[in-house]
């Protein structure tokens, strides 16, 4: 997902590029980031960018090499969710599909090949990646993230989604009434129900709860996959957050 929800997004305006995806780590744009790990991932055979194209990118998107995937260009849409429902249907893509965003630089190709295999594992229609926000905070100090807090723990999302059968896709459409929501996850929680919202509230939400009652609410089955790299839980939408990206990399350099 490289696509933008605003016309001139500040990260983009404050580091002068024409969109968010090209926003420069350590010299390098995001998105190329992101493409690197992915094209180094033994699980990944085709990679489809959605909401950016060539006359915008340029040569961003570099040669693959040898036995590695192409990269292919299709249109967003509205939203991110509706831009990954829109590249399946265009493609006819056929499970199982990942998806990842354009903002996630400090994504490994070890922490994408740990996500895949436990998700191909689950007896699921989808999957999602969560971090528990004590690593984020201990890696990252200083910076806020957004945190889920269940009674088993508090935890970021990775921006790593599996949709893993056809059913699967159908968790795209249901997940559009939530994005307008995703900075405030009480609000995300309330559209299951007030009684949902109360436990969750109270803290007394477990995530095996949230996973029985989405299925029990819209018959999919989600599963969480746990994830120990704080890395994953760190995406980049500010200056500050670049900055930090910018500083955890060299440290894992030296």
């Amino acid at each position: 997902m490289a696509g933008s929800r605003v016309t001139a997004d500040p990260l983009a305006v404050a580091t002068g590029v024409s969109h968010k995806a090209l926003t420069p780590i350590a010299g390098v744009a995001m998105l190329a980031r992101v493409i690197q790990t992915l094209r180094a991932s033994d699980w990944v055979e085709r990679i489809v960018v959605c909401g950016l194209d060539a006359t915008v990118a340029g040569d961003i998107y570099g040669e693959a090499s040898p036995g590695r995937p192409p990269v292919e260009l299709v249109r967003g849409d509205r939203t991110p969710s509706a831009s990954a429902a829109l590249a399946i249907a265009t493609l006819g893509l056929e499970p199982p599909v990942l998806i990842t965003t354009a903002d996630h630089p400090l994504l490994t190709p070890a922490t994408l090949d740990t996500f895949c295999e436990r998700a191909t594992t689950l007896n699921a229609d989808a999957a999602f990646g969560l971090v528990p926000i004590g690593l984020v905070h201990a890696a990252f100090p200083g910076i806020r993230r957004t945190a889920f807090r269940f009674r088993d723990g508090e935890f970021c999302g990775c921006n790593l989604y599996a949709l893993l059968s056809t059913t699967g896709y159908e968790a795209l459409t249901a997940w559009t009434r939530v994005e307008a929501q995703r900075k405030r996850p009480w609000r995300m929680i309330r559209l299951l129900g007030y009684g949902t919202l109360l436990r969750f509230l109270l803290g007394r939400l477990a995530l095996a709860d949230l996973t029985g009652i989405l299925f029990s609410r819209l018959g999919l089955r989600v599963r969480p996959v746990f994830l120990t790299d704080p890395a994953a839980g760190f995406d980049v939408d500010t200056p500050e957050q670049r900055t930090a990206a910018e500083a955890f990399l060299l440290s894992k350099a030296s």
